[in-house]
């Protein structure tokens, strides 16, 4: 699916010398900018959960080491 992106000035000058330094085309970036944002998030995402759920299980634990 198309979609135009709108940038201003500044943001097209540093796409077009990422895009350049990394011998791709605008695109090809835009789209790899997005694929690592999305893999962070994930992490992220997946990190929080795991830490939740051992504060959970271990709350009483956790609760005495803290004294």
């Amino acid at each position: 699916m198309a979609m135009t992106l709108r940038l201003d000035d500044e943001h097209d000058r540093l796409l077009a010398e990422l895009a350049a330094r990394l011998g791709r085309s605008k695109t090809e970036v835009v789209e790899f900018a997005l694929d690592e944002l999305a893999a962070r998030a994930d992490k992220s995402a997946r990190t929080r959960a795991a830490f939740d759920r051992v504060r959970a299980r271990d709350a009483e634990l956790l609760d005495l080491l803290s004294r």
